[in-house]
């Protein structure tokens, strides 16, 4: 890393916070030595019946038929990473590549010493991390459980038998985040339980083996390494979920970490801190924000409920989920890795519309219900034809029968770091007819490809206007590292109009929403003295063609013609381009867009064509 990162990393800590990690990195020169006594010592693997398990009659027919289509694929070793990309992993998975490019990182590296952010032949350490969650395996332990198909726990286990031989604690890339600990932690709880309740002597007992090497080391691992300070974004509530649920299971656990409502008590905080009193994320980050409130789900779930305070935080952030996000064409904001907890849903590709229709009683979430119950009391489907604003969190949504719209007016991120936020602040995205229309453009990639994932998350890759020449601030130091963060954009609903303004390097601009029935005004007002640039960017699937002096069409296999007019005192000119675009982690497409130089005002209207 760069000089500057690392002053900067230093700036977003507080003076506690450096000692702790200091004490942290002195203490890691003797954690080999406590790993190993862990591992050696008697385990008492008594266990309870968390998670609860649903009952096997009522599983919905369409489950049973994925959960066999998907274990045959795994078993071959045909896995798709991200919910789209399909690899070869191998049967065993090798554990330590990234198999969207076959690069291999050598896993006698201790932990301590391998920097996860620069890795050779620029492999990121999210690919490989992603088989590594052995959600895989909780797949095919619910297709033996529910289909009756031991050989696939069978399987199961040989390979996790496999992973341990091959991923000594402490050693290697798996050993160097204990979130993605306590994600394999949390995915083990569930196996654990799936693999009880096929009632099979022969793989109970080779399952106590396998509880014996796996939980104690990752629990007292996930434990010792939490993130804390400036880092304590969804990683921590991840970690303290995985333990809640792990100890929750194995009550023994208590005795090395500690009882578990001490660390129920811990979540609880983190909850209330790292969501809104409005029900958003304060990461600014859509993808994240399901991430975060599902793992918050499962441990409340295992402890049998939250506080009330906290319990209805969780309910207001399933009500902003449901608000927010658009199905089945999503186009999340800020980061999004495509990442999963558990492996619950019927089809990965259609998560966040299956946990939308879950939290709503609908039938599209009856898969979610079957694995957990009934969804939190009162979240219901927002009004149409009105104005729905979060405004703690600077998200404004309109919803009727032909547009969606959604206004963002939102802080940059979380904390000092603001780690997943991206320069999005009055960006507009549109749905018509719920084809994704004007997208933010998605992630691309953490590590493999940063100018990528830089152009991305630019000022310059969001619709919001932007000086021509750009603007200065705020400065991205490194992956998950801010410099600073911008002002706060301001919020404010007049009748049907959505009115934001912003302040940066001295220009202040203003971008007011109207949404009629038959169009879609949007009107932005930059001030004459400095020229700035608006760039529509469209959704993959619609062409664009200039129609006329002042206007285009945007056309879809799928969808009726949309029209776009540009009115403005100063319009100096317009061209239409292709822009990358990040439908999902580690997918790179081009779609067409749209950009616009002017001075003072400028109002694009699109509506329907005819």
């Amino acid at each position: 890393m760069s000089l500057g990162w690392y002053m900067q990393r230093l700036r977003a800590m507080s003076v506690s916070e450096i000692g702790r990690r200091v004490a942290e990195r002195l203490g890691r020169r003797s954690e080999m030595a406590s790993l190993r006594r862990i591992s050696r010592s008697p385990w008492d693997g008594t266990f309870t019946d968390v998670p609860k398990l649903p009952w096997r009659d009522r599983v919905p027919p369409e489950l049973r038929k994925q959960l066999t289509a998907d274990a045959e694929k795994l078993i071959r070793g045909e896995w798709e990473l991200f919910g789209w990309k399909t690899v070869e992993v191998g049967a065993p998975p090798c554990w330590h590549r990234d198999a969207t490019l076959g690069v291999v990182i050598d896993p006698d590296i201790p932990a301590r010493k391998l920097d996860h952010r620069h890795l050779e032949h620029d492999a990121d350490a999210r690919a490989i991390w992603e088989i590594n969650r052995w959600s895989e395996m909780t797949r095919m332990a619910m297709h033996s459980a529910l289909n009756g198909d031991v050989h696939a726990i069978r399987v199961s286990q040989l390979w996790l038998e496999d992973w341990c031989d091959r991923n000594p604690p402490g050693l290697g890339i798996n050993w160097t985040s204990p979130l993605e600990a306590g994600l394999r932690l949390m995915n083990f709880c569930w196996f654990d339980a799936l693999v009880r309740g096929c009632n099979d002597p022969e793989l109970a007992r080779r399952q106590d083996e396998l509880t014996a090497r796996i939980v104690p080391t990752h629990a007292w691992w996930i434990w010792h390494h939490r993130s804390f300070g400036s880092s304590a974004n969804n990683h921590l509530i991840g970690e303290l979920s995985a333990l809640v649920l792990a100890i929750a299971r194995w009550p023994s656990l208590s005795r090395m970490i500690r009882p578990v409502q001490h660390v129920v008590n811990l979540l609880e905080h983190e909850i209330l801190q790292q969501f809104a009193t409005d029900g958003g994320n304060k990461e600014q980050a859509l993808h994240y924000h399901l991430f975060a409130w599902e793992m918050c789900w499962h441990a409340g779930m295992a402890a049998g409920g939250f506080k009330p305070e906290v319990q209805r935080r969780l309910t207001l952030a399933a009500q902003y989920f449901v608000d927010v996000i658009e199905s089945p064409e999503c186009w999340d904001f800020g980061d999004s890795d495509d990442a999963q907890v558990l492996p619950l849903p019927l089809k990965r590709t259609n998560a966040a519309a299956e946990f939308r229709g879950w939290l709503l009683n609908r039938a599209d979430g009856a898969v979610l219900r079957f694995w957990l119950g009934e969804p939190p009391k009162g979240v219901k489907a927002a009004m149409r034809s009105k104005w729905l604003t979060h405004e703690q969190s600077g998200q404004a949504i309109w919803r009727d029968a032909r547009w969606t719209v959604r206004a963002d007016a939102s802080p940059l991120g979380l904390g000092s770091m603001a780690a997943h936020g991206h320069l999005d602040a009055l960006h507009v995205s549109l749905w018509f007819e719920q084809h994704a229309l004007i997208i933010d453009p998605g992630t691309g990639a953490y590590y493999s490809n940063p100018a990528l994932r830089a152009r991305l998350a630019s000022w310059n890759a969001h619709n919001g206007p932007v000086p021509v020449i750009g603007r200065s601030s705020p400065r991205r130091m490194g992956a998950f590292l801010w410099a600073q963060h911008h002002d706060r954009p301001g919020l404010e609903i007049s009748d049907d109009l959505c009115i934001m303004n912003f302040s940066a390097d001295g220009c202040r601009i203003k971008r007011a929403v109207h949404v009629m029935q038959d169009y879609v005004e949007i009107c932005d007002d930059v001030g004459l003295e400095k020229a700035h640039v608006v760039t529509w960017q469209l959704a993959p699937g619609w062409r664009v063609e200039q129609e006329r002096k002042n206007g285009f069409v945007c056309h879809h296999a799928d969808s009726i013609p949309v029209h776009a007019t540009l009115n403005g005192d100063a319009i100096e000119q317009w061209e239409i381009m292709e822009r990358e675009a990040s439908p999902h982690f580690r997918e790179l497409v081009t779609s067409p867009a749209v950009r616009i130089t002017f001075r003072g005002t400028l109002t694009t209207i699109w509506r329907k064509s005819g």
